[in-house]
C-alpha cells in the first residue's frame, strides 16, 4: 500500500518534468520565430514632415522628381524616384549653397548630363531619406536615382536578405533604367553608387558582377553579417543574451527568406575590384564599428580607394557630421572617376588612397 502514493509522485514528478520541457521548447521556438522575424523583416517607417514637405515642392529644394516603379523578375516591384535639378529652381538653400561651393572650386558649372547616381538607403530606411544626399549631387548636375528597396518604405517584398537579393535588384534597375531613357532618346551616362549602411553593404557585394558601376561611395559598411547582428542583439536587448540564440534566430530568419546569412560578408571579393571606391565612417559608430571599414579597405583590390574617418560622427548622424567638406569631396570623387574629361582642378582631385 505505501508503494502507491510513491508511484504517484513519481508520474506526477515526470508529467511536470515533461510539460516544463514542452514550454521550455516552446518558448525556445517563440523566441527564435521572433527573433527570426526582427532580423529578416525591417520596421517600415512612415514619411515624416521633412519627406512631406519636399515632396509638395521639389524645386523649393532644388530639385525636379519623377516618381516610378520598376517591377522586378520575381514580381517585387519596386517605388523609385528620379530626382534632377529644377530649372528653374526655389529657395533650394542647400543646392544653392553646395552649388556655389563647386564655383568656387572651378568645378562647375557643369555641361548637362553628367551621369547617373543611385542612392541606397539603409536597413529600416526609405527613399525620401537620400533625397536629401541627392540635393547636393544635383547641384553638379547628376542625375539621382532614389529607390526603397525590397521589403522597405513602399517597395513590395517582405523580406530583406542583406544584398542576396538586393545585389540583383540594383543589377536589374541599372538596366530598367537605361532602357527606360534610352526610349526616351535620352542616356543614363555612367553610373556611380551612394550607400550608407545595409546600402553601402549592398553596393560591396554587387561591385564584383555589376560591370556598370563606375564610382562608389560607401558610407558605414559592415563586413560581415553575423557579427554585426550579434554585436547588435546584445546592445539592444541584453549583453549576456546567449550567442547560440542569437545564431538560431538567423539560420531560422536565412530559412524563411532563402539565403545563408553567414554567406553575407560584404569584404569578401573585392580583391579584384578595380571600381574607385570612397569609405566614409564614423569613428564613434556603435551599431557598425568603424574596424569594419578599415577591414573591408584593407580588403579592396583598387589602387583608387579613399579613406575618410569622422572623428565625432556616429551612425546615424556620419554625413551630418562630415559636413559640406565631405560632400564636396565625394562630389569631386564622382566627377573625377565618371566624368574623366572633365575632372576637377589639379589642386581640388583626390590622389589613390588619399586618407586623413
Amino acid at each position: 500500500m505505501s508503494f502507491f502514493p510513491l508511484r504517484r509522485l513519481r508520474r506526477n514528478w515526470m508529467t511536470i518534468a515533461i510539460c516544463l520541457v514542452g514550454v521550455t521548447v516552446l518558448a525556445g521556438f517563440i523566441f527564435l520565430w521572433i527573433g527570426s522575424s526582427r532580423f529578416i523583416i525591417p520596421k517600415r517607417r512612415p514619411l515624416e514632415d521633412r519627406h512631406h514637405q519636399l515632396l509638395a515642392a521639389p524645386a523649393e529644394f532644388g530639385m525636379e522628381l519623377e516618381p516610378f516603379a520598376v517591377k522586378l523578375p520575381d514580381g517585387v516591384v519596386l517605388q523609385t524616384i528620379v530626382a534632377t535639378r529644377a530649372d528653374p529652381m526655389g529657395l533650394a538653400g542647400t543646392t544653392r549653397h553646395m552649388e556655389a561651393r563647386l564655383v568656387e572650386a572651378g568645378i562647375i558649372p557643369p555641361s548637362r548630363g553628367r551621369g547617373t547616381i543611385v542612392l541606397l538607403h539603409g536597413r529600416g530606411g526609405l527613399k525620401e531619406n537620400m533625397l536629401s544626399v541627392a540635393q547636393r549631387l544635383v547641384a553638379a548636375d547628376f542625375r539621382c536615382l532614389v529607390y526603397d528597396a525590397r521589403a522597405h518604405g513602399q517597395s513590395e517584398g517582405t523580406f530583406c536578405t542583406f544584398g542576396k537579393r538586393e545585389t540583383k535588384d540594383l543589377s536589374f534597375l541599372l538596366s530598367h533604367f537605361e532602357s527606360l531613357l534610352s526610349a526616351r532618346g535620352e542616356s543614363a551616362g555612367p553610373f556611380g553608387v551612394f550607400g550608407n549602411s545595409l546600402g553601402a553593404a549592398v553596393i560591396l557585394q554587387a561591385l564584383s558582377t555589376n560591370p556598370k558601376i563606375e564610382a562608389a561611395v560607401t558610407v558605414a559598411p559592415f563586413a560581415e553579417l553575423p557579427e554585426i547582428v550579434i554585436r547588435s542583439s546584445h546592445r539592444t536587448i541584453h549583453p549576456s543574451l546567449p550567442e547560440f540564440l542569437i545564431r538560431g534566430s538567423m539560420k531560422l530568419g536565412g530559412w524563411r527568406a532563402g539565403f545563408n546569412p553567414s554567406s553575407i560578408v560584404p569584404s569578401d571579393g573585392l580583391a579584384d575590384v578595380e571600381v574607385p571606391i570612397y569609405l566614409m565612417h564614423g569613428m564613434k559608430d556603435e551599431v557598425i564599428p568603424p574596424s569594419h571599414s578599415l577591414r573591408i579597405l584593407d580588403s579592396i583590390g583598387s589602387t583608387e580607394k579613399v579613406w575618410r574617418e569622422i572623428p565625432d560622427g556616429y551612425h546615424s548622424n556620419v554625413l551630418a557630421k562630415g559636413g559640406d567638406d565631405h560632400y564636396q569631396e565625394m562630389i569631386e570623387f564622382f566627377i573625377r572617376h565618371l566624368e574623366p574629361a572633365a575632372g576637377s582642378p589639379a589642386g581640388n582631385s583626390l590622389t589613390a588612397g588619399d586618407s586623413q
